[in-house]
């Protein structure tokens, strides 16, 4: 990974453009299609490893942790063997499967698993925590980024940390967020390659790509693109991270 960029106290950050995301991926439908090719990625990637240094230095053992999106508990599972009370926001079955297998793999306990879209939760169904987790997810709702950030505002947790590879909707001072200070922001490089067995299976997901209407290479250009090392077919890629950190003021 590359140098971590931190600030502390940032002024304001720009509006996400959530009309640049495809229609078809804030759909849970798509998530539970997609679910294998993210666990295929996630074996073969370093892509959270900075995520999980920032949740190394916020969070603490003992604190109540909300995980909106998560997935199939890359970043859940770390702060459960930490010590924290981890409840994870997940609608996809297929994630929240693989999330479950891999908590019994590890022998840990059960917790607490909303299988509703963040959207649908209600915020005081949800109250009282010390760090709520938004990594990726917030721009994949049906009511875009500000309003879902806004809903984690209305749950009042002490915390918020919020991950994106897109602009996060945040202005310090804005009246209808009110109650929060930035505490610090920063990106990072991070690792963000996907491995696969042989080239078919590499146009499997292509395929996927082309009928959900996201950005994809031609065919052409993403076979030429595909590089062998360590026995998988690899379409080495990288991006920018960025992470904002926000405190709740002295009620």
């Amino acid at each position: 990974m590359d140098k971590l960029e931190h600030t502390a106290g940032v002024e304001a950050m720009p509006l996400a453009l959530d009309a640049a995301v495809p229609r078809a991926i804030r759909n849970v439908a798509y998530w539970d299609e997609y679910a294998p090719w993210y666990k295929l990625w996630l074996e073969h990637t370093d892509y959270h490893r900075g995520i999980k240094d920032l949740l190394a230095r916020i969070a603490q053992p003992g604190w109540r942790v909300l995980d909106i999106g998560g997935g199939s508990g890359v970043l859940a599972l770390p702060l459960i063997r930490s010590g924290t009370e981890v409840t994870v926001v997940e609608p996809s079955a297929v994630m929240r499967g693989f999330f479950q297998a891999e908590m019994a793999r590890l022998g840990l306990a059960a917790v607490r698993v909303i299988a509703a879209p963040w959207e649908d939760v209600r915020p005081a169904g949800v109250s009282g925590f010390d760090l709520a987790l938004a990594s990726n997810s917030l721009h994949l709702t049906r009511i875009g980024a500000a309003r879902a950030l806004q809903r984690i505002f209305e749950a009042r947790p002490f915390h918020i940390l919020v991950v994106s590879e897109t602009e996060i909707p945040f202005r310090p001072g804005a009246s209808d967020r009110p109650g929060y200070d930035s505490a610090a922001s920063g990106s990072f490089r991070a690792e963000n390659s996907f491995s696969y067995h042989s080239v078919e299976e590499a146009l499997r997901h292509l395929d996927l790509k082309v009928r959900h209407e996201q950005d994809h290479p031609s065919r052409e250009d993403f076979i030429k693109s595909l590089v062998f090392k360590a026995g998988h077919f690899v379409h080495e890629r990288s991006t920018t991270v960025r992470w904002l950190h926000l405190r709740r003021k002295t009620d």
